[in-house]
């Protein structure tokens, strides 16, 4: 395995772990997301499909505006003609799945991976 391949899947098994820890379902998903449709993303996470990104020091950017201003909660941010995304901290992240009560309604289960 390549190890830019290796890099990507650890991270992506990280991901998972990370959210069994807060007791929410997630799994790697088949081929990481390359045959697309119903197998899209690289994780599921209480049902949702994600893409997990992981580079050297690729997002610096990302975190200098998030710290604009003495430090957001939320970064929005859009291309032209392209949707907004929304990007925020871990910490932000698990503050809004445990007030959605994602594992409640996607409990991980010990064996699941």
């Amino acid at each position: 395995m390549a190890k830019s391949k290796a890099k990507g899947s650890a991270y992506e098994l990280e991901i998972v772990r990370a959210h069994h820890a807060l007791g929410i379902a997630a799994r790697k998903q088949p081929l990481s997301g390359s045959l697309g449709g119903i197998w899209s993303g690289d994780v599921v996470v209480a049902g949702m499909s994600a893409e997990c990104k992981r580079r050297r020091a690729g997002f610096g950017y990302l975190r200098k505006a998030l710290e604009q201003g003495g430090g957001s909660d939320l970064l929005f941010c859009r291309d032209d003609h392209q949707p907004s995304l929304v990007v925020m901290p871990w910490e932000t992240y698990t503050s809004f799945l445990s007030w959605a009560h994602i594992a409640k309604h996607h409990p991980f289960e010990e064996g699941e991976t």
